[in-house]
């Protein structure tokens, strides 16, 4: 069988791809640990700057795989807990990587699929994706961080609609709801998104990671204590090489070669 992630690395940017389109690339538990691998790797790899996540084949994924959660329905209710949890924290790692990360959603992303494309930094789509939450369609409460994720991004009163309908929409409605940066032609997703992380992957490293770091603060402090924030961040900004780089690539008016110190 085919690795259920491709991995590649290229001028510092990493891609990974679900490889299985035989199933849209729904999520299991061996793609959960070829995920979490993956996620390592990248983490001691000080050369990547940023992430793209997209799917093999014609979706970006369904969601969890069938034949998993079919079998979820035999066990104790406090199994299924603790097992959920590790597959959604499994997935969700990608919150945590101090690099952003970009989902290319190339194709259908719902239910879980959907959700881990949220969890992304940033979200392009082709114009001909659908995207959905599912979960009650199906008989089941959202997961994989649907609640808390739909909600941050539209608000209570759409989460609740995303939510309670289950509807699965078309890529320029999730567009017009606030869950996507831009929709664009399928055949130009790749190169689009690519272009995104290109300009990402010339910035200063050190300050990229922390603007993403102050984004996320940003959600849950107060204006005086994001005041405290910005200023150490520059603070730490100023004792960089990339500063006296960034200046001089002005006055010479060239583009800067950031190292990342």
């Amino acid at each position: 069988m085919n690795e259920p992630i491709l991995f590649q690395v290229e001028k510092n940017i990493a891609t990974l791809t679900f490889n299985r389109p035989e199933t849209l690339n729904a999520m299991d538990e061996t793609m959960g640990k070829a995920f979490g691998a993956i996620l390592k790797q990248i983490k001691s790899d000080p050369q990547i700057r940023v992430v793209i996540i997209t799917g093999a084949g014609r979706a970006f994924s369904s969601g969890g795989n069938l034949e998993m959660l079919e079998s979820k329905i035999k066990k104790k209710k406090a199994t299924n807990q603790k097992e959920l949890q590790n597959f959604y924290k499994t997935f969700l790692e990608i919150r945590k990587l101090p690099i952003p990360v970009i989902a290319a959603i190339n194709g259908p992303a719902v239910g879980a699929g959907f959700c881990l494309a949220l969890a992304c930094d940033l979200r392009y789509a082709a114009t001909t994706a659908k995207l959905g939450a599912n979960f009650a369609r199906l008989g089941l409460a959202p997961g994989m961080g649907g609640t808390y994720l739909i909600t941050r991004l539209v608000g209570p009163t759409m989460a609740s609609e995303i939510l309670l309908t289950g509807n699965v929409f078309e890529a320029e409605q999730a567009l017009d709801y606030g869950l996507l940066n831009d929709a664009v032609a399928a055949e130009s997703l790749m190169d689009y998104v690519k272009s995104i992380a290109t300009k990402i992957a010339q910035n200063g490293p050190v300050p990229v990671r922390l603007i993403k770091k102050g984004i996320q603060m940003a959600m849950h402090k107060t204006l005086e204590q994001m005041f405290i924030y910005d200023s150490a961040a520059q603070a730490t900004c100023f004792a960089t090489q990339d500063i006296k780089e960034g200046i001089a690539a002005i006055r010479q008016k060239r583009t800067p070669n950031f190292v990342g110190k």
